[in-house]
């Protein structure tokens, strides 16, 4: 007998032996065993996962002479021809050759005819959505009122492309990928049967490179089997080396020795890895898809998400992985995966492959020597020392010379008529006078242009804004109006979670304290001595676009109900 390719000899020959599509095969069986069986199935589903299989089982579960059956014998006449193709009542049309409507209207004459020795005449068309508009109207007739010893089954890969008029009156049936774990187990026992010893880490790479596809799968066992050079019930095994020599790809430990020597910011190891496998004549872009499965592995797994079924990976793969995850946050694994998903897209488009790979990757060291965000939020918060750049404020002396009480631990009482004085974290004031910068921004842009270049320091409960200028703040005390200061009061309160008074400058205006005024000491309201506005310069100009209405003030009712009847906004105030 001449030879077979492993697709072909070991094509499931009952439903049982489908892997991965029990919801189907259980699904034919049952309607068979009932005696409902339908004139058209529609199979449509990923390349090489079992669609023209399953096609072929179903003719032989109608047409063996013990069925209709769910469990053909695979013995008698009609099921060993059509095993062989050659049956006259089981008839396979390639829809990408055979897509005019003429071919169709052949069909059409051909259906009325009886089946030769069968009980049904049966019309397998793979690639159905290769027909044309025409050829699939010329069928829509046939298809929904057949004679009753026809049926129709439909096999596709773009169901999409099939006019809704044929899939209404079809069974639809979704084939699924297969997972890595059914694929290997599938090949393992080709492999036991066939006499050939080849080992896992060698079964896994090839279920990973078919993509779900069982086809796939078994014609690259067919290479590596070949290319190994074994023979048949020898000792020797095939091993990893050989399957990724014929796949072109790398094995993990190439991934995460790329990946320790970017947590390390290694930049020499990393492009000696890179030298590695370019000499090696690996595919950059397939291994920068590698790469990014891997950066999703150690992400899920530092998320604690279970990756052997989801990914497909062996467990000493997946020990290997979990020791990479190890010396990353979740944060930078997050940056670290946009830059290399924005390489896969820059290398459709790159003449050289390697400078994109490894610019990227020394983008990653960079990521990996810069302090994560989350890192220096729990600084800040934790109380420890702030970055170099910044200075933390010091806790004033009370007006008694005595040094202001710490805020109290988490348990202990209050002293009894004492008041303590909350001492925020050091960068909080900051950060929420940021906060509040960022809210003003759109809806409030001149206020945000002036506050823009202000300083902020926060004592006990008094809000301290400084400008630049050497201490003088005359200008920015004319143009910061009492509204204003009531609104920073308000805003500022609101983000530090208890009342806070506002001060402009040192012994400046300040923000009063329901309808009263802030006042010093004497009793007097605090303002600013009168200065030269020249000795102050304003801020920077700024282009504001588009401020929002509530800045100006219309006091023209005709004005407000035109605004209010089209829902508009003021844009520019003209002096009349």
């Amino acid at each position: 007998m001449s030879y077979q390719v492993t697709a072909r000899k070991w094509r499931p020959q009952s439903f049982d032996e489908v892997v991965f599509q029990d919801h189907v095969s259980k699904t034919l069986k049952n309607s068979i065993e009932k005696g409902r069986v339908s004139h058209a199935y529609l199979f449509s589903g990923p390349r090489g996962v079992g669609k023209t299989t399953m096609a072929r089982i179903l003719a032989k579960a109608l047409n063996c002479e013990t069925g209709p059956t769910p469990t053909p014998c695979d013995a008698c006449d009609n099921c060993r021809e059509i095993r062989k193709s050659t049956s006259f009542d089981v008839i396979e049309i390639d829809g990408a050759s055979n897509n005019s409507v003429d071919d169709i209207r052949e069909l059409r004459e051909n259906v009325n005819f009886a089946p030769v020795k069968s009980k049904y005449k049966i019309y397998i068309i793979d690639e159905v959505h290769m027909l044309s508009t025409a050829a699939f109207n010329a069928l829509l007739k046939t298809l929904e009122e057949p004679p009753p010893h026809v049926v129709f089954v439909f096999a596709t890969t773009e169901i999409h492309k099939i006019p809704d008029t044929i899939l209404s009156r079809c069974q639809k049936y979704f084939f699924k990928k297969i997972p890595v774990d059914p694929i290997v187990a599938h090949l393992r026992l080709i492999v036991q049967r066939e006499g050939y010893r080849i080992s896992d880490t060698a079964l896994y790479p090839i279920a990973r490179a078919a993509e779900g596809s069982m086809r796939d799968a078994q014609s690259l066992l067919d290479q590596i089997i070949s290319f190994s050079d074994l023979r048949r019930g020898g000792d020797a095994e095939i091993g990893e080396e050989d399957a990724l020599s014929i796949l072109g790809i790398v094995p993990v430990e190439s991934y995460t020795a790329l990946l320790g020597a970017i947590g390390a910011a290694d930049a020499a190891a990393v492009m000696a890895e890179v030298h590695r496998v370019s000499i090696l004549g690996v595919d950059i872009p397939r291994y920068v898809s590698g790469f990014v499965d891997l950066l999703r592995t150690v992400r899920l797994i530092r998320n604690g998400v279970a990756v052997h079924e989801l990914l497909g990976l062996s467990e000493e793969e997946i020990g290997i992985v979990r020791a990479a995850a190890a010396g990353f946050h979740d944060e930078e694994l997050s940056i670290m995966f946009r830059i290399a998903a924005d390489l896969q897209a820059e290398l459709k488009f790159s003449n050289n492959e390697r400078i994109n790979l490894e610019m990227s990757l020394l983008d990653m060291i960079a990521v990996k020597k810069a302090p994560t965000l989350s890192s220096i939020i729990s600084r800040l918060e934790g109380g420890m020392a702030a970055p170099q750049h910044e200075t933390a404020p010091k806790p004033k002396a009370a007006a008694g010379g005595e040094p202001r009480p710490a805020a109290r631990a988490k348990g202990d009482a209050p002293a009894p008529e004492a008041r303590i004085a909350a001492v925020p974290a050091p960068g909080g004031i900051r950060r929420h006078w940021d906060d509040f910068l960022n809210s003003i921004k759109d809806s409030k842009q001149y206020l945000h242009c002036v506050l823009k270049p202000s300083s902020v320091s926060l004592d006990g409960d008094t809000l301290n804004i400084s400008f630049p200028g050497g201490g003088d703040n005359s200008y920015y005390l004319r143009v910061l109006e009492q509204k204003n200061l009531e609104f920073i009061k308000k805003e500022i309160s609101g983000l530090c979670g208890r009342p806070i008074r506002v001060v402009v400058g040192a012994g400046g205006a300040a923000a009063p304290d329901r309808g009263g005024t802030a006042a010093t000491a004497a009793g007097k309201p605090e303002r600013a001595a009168p200065e030269d506005p020249a000795a102050v310069p304003p801020p920077e100009a700024e282009m504001v676009k588009n401020p929002g209405a509530q800045e100006f003030k219309s006091e023209d009712k005709t004005v407000e109900k035109i605004k209010n009847a089209f829902h508009g906004q003021i844009i520019e105030k003209g002096e009349k």
